[in-house]
């Protein structure tokens, strides 16, 4: 369930397209690939207008609503439906193409790359902070990076401790400070998570299956190789 920071000394439009390509790569079902974009407030009409610019469609309050009750199951866990679907199939599941003409609201373009929903909350009753393993993001706007920080703990501690935290900054002390505080074994610095997590774009081993180490409650937090499967 990881969280992506895009900082203010980032390349916006590269790290939105770095988000962006991960997130449909294989539509969205590596386990590696980002389930939110988290940014400060000073950060999001530059990130709002990237994402718009490259594709994604930022859902309004009533798409919000609609598609926030198909993530999940009744039992609480991910629905089947979502799971390496295009936006044009989920949309439709979902309802947002039969929008009401009174809820004033803009139907999902064929075209949309990624389905991008503004999130508030971390936990039951905010399905958008859980993992969506589809071409659905939320997005977090905080007051100041304090707030960013103590949100992405927020997020891998509700769901993904010890798995992949990303980061797009320039600012090498931000990173540093970033990668010693989130619970996560992975922490992927400019780079799309997806690709990054399984070692094609980082000097991390080359594997599909990522342990989360013992904070995430497996037994090793390495992408899972040979010498993983030897008992010593």
């Amino acid at each position: 369930n990881g969280p992506a920071y895009i900082h203010r000394s980032a390349d916006v439009r590269l790290a939105v397209k770095r988000i962006l390509d991960s997130k449909t790569f294989d539509n969205g079902t590596i386990c590696a690939s980002e389930q939110s974009i988290v940014v400060t407030r000073e950060m999001e009409a530059a990130v709002s207008a990237e994402l718009k610019a490259q594709g994604a469609y930022l859902l309004s309050d009533e798409e919000h609503s609609r598609l926030s009750r198909f993530i999940l199951r009744s039992n609480g866990t991910m629905n089947p439906a979502i799971v390496g679907k295009s936006v044009e199939t989920v949309a439709k599941l979902a309802g947002l193409t039969h929008v009401p003409a009174s809820a004033r609201v803009d139907r999902v373009p064929p075209t949309a790359r990624v389905l991008v929903a503004r999130e508030r909350g971390v936990g039951r009753g905010y399905p958008y902070s859980n993992e969506k393993l589809g071409l659905i993001l939320a997005y977090y706007v905080e007051s100041d990076e304090e707030a960013v920080l103590r949100r992405c703990v927020e997020i891998l501690e509700w769901e993904g401790a010890g798995h992949t935290f990303a980061i797009h900054a320039q600012d090498e002390d931000t990173v540093k400070r970033f990668a010693q505080e989130v619970p996560a074994s992975r922490v992927l610095v400019n780079t799309p998570a997806s690709l990054g997590g399984v070692g094609a774009t980082t000097c991390l081993f080359p594997a599909l299956t990522l342990g989360c180490g013992a904070v995430g409650g497996s037994s090793s937090s390495n992408n899972i190789g040979p010498l993983d499967l030897i008992n010593i």
